[in-house]
C-alpha cells in the first residue's frame, strides 16, 4: 500500500504543510526567472501568454509599440494624419471573434508578381482557392484573408494604398485591432516574400496575444489600487 503523505529526505511532509510550500515555490521560481532574463520584454511576454496562471503572478509585460503600423494615414501620405475610412468589411471582420487579423491582398488581371506570391500562399496553407475570390487557408487560426482584384475593388485598394499617390500591385495590408480597440493598420507594395509574410502574420498574432496580456493585467492593477 503507498503512503499517502509524500516524503523528502527521508521525512514524511504534511499534506497541509505542502498546500502552503508548493505555491511559495512556484512563486520564487517564477520570479527568478522573470528577474534573470532582459527584465520583461517581448520574450517574456510572449511566454506568460502561453503559460496559464503565470500572469498571477503580478508580473508587468512590457509589450513593444508595431512603430511600422499605422492607425492614420502615415506623414508621407497624400492624406497624412487623416483618419482612415474604414469600410464596413474591415470593420465587420476585425469585429468578429473568430478573426483576430486581416489580410487584404490586391492584384490585377496578367501581374506575373501576383501570380506567384498568392501561389506560394496557397502552398504554404495560408491561402486557398484561386485567385480570383481567395481566401484563408488552414494554417493560421484566427486569420482572415480576401483576395481583391484592384481593379475592380478600386474604393478599397486607393483606401490603403501607402502613400496615396502611386499605385502598384501586388499589395498585401495587414489590419488588426489593438487591446484598446484602434484598427492598426500597414500595406507592402510588390511581391512579399513568403517568409517575409509568414514572419509578419506571426509577429502580429503574437503581439496582439501580449497586448491583450497587457491590457488585463493594467485593468487588474487599476481596479486592485
Amino acid at each position: 500500500m503507498k503512503d499517502p503523505i509524500p516524503k523528502f529526505g527521508g521525512r514524511t511532509i504534511p499534506g497541509t504543510v505542502l498546500v502552503i510550500i508548493l505555491p511559495l515555490l512556484l512563486l520564487a521560481s517564477g520570479a527568478a526567472w522573470y528577474f534573470a532574463s532582459d527584465g520583461g520584454g517581448y520574450r517574456e511576454v510572449d511566454k506568460l501568454a502561453s503559460v496559464k496562471c503565470l500572469g498571477c503572478l503580478g508580473l508587468d509585460p512590457v509589450v513593444p509599440g508595431f512603430s511600422e503600423f499605422w492607425t492614420a494615414y502615415p506623414e508621407d501620405h497624400l492624406h497624412g494624419g487623416e483618419e482612415v475610412p474604414h469600410p464596413d468589411i474591415v470593420i465587420d471582420t476585425l469585429d468578429d471573434d473568430r478573426y483576430d487579423l486581416l489580410i487584404l491582398f490586391f492584384w490585377t488581371q496578367g501581374c506575373v508578381p501576383c501570380a506567384e506570391q498568392w501561389e506560394e500562399m496557397v502552398d504554404r496553407g495560408i491561402a486557398a482557392g484561386p485567385e480570383n475570390g481567395g481566401h484563408e487557408g488552414d494554417r493560421y487560426e484566427h486569420v482572415r484573408i480576401i483576395s481583391n482584384d484592384a481593379a475592380e475593388e478600386t474604393g478599397l485598394y486607393h483606401t490603403y494604398t501607402p502613400t496615396g499617390k502611386e499605385t502598384g500591385v501586388p499589395m498585401t495590408t495587414f489590419l488588426f485591432r489593438d487591446a484598446e480597440g484602434k484598427i492598426l493598420w500597414w500595406s507592402h507594395y510588390g511581391k512579399m516574400e513568403i517568409g517575409d509574410l509568414e514572419e509578419m502574420i506571426e509577429s502580429i498574432l503574437d503581439y496582439i496575444k501580449a497586448d491583450r496580456l497587457k491590457h488585463d493585467y493594467d485593468e487588474i492593477s487599476s481596479s486592485d489600487s
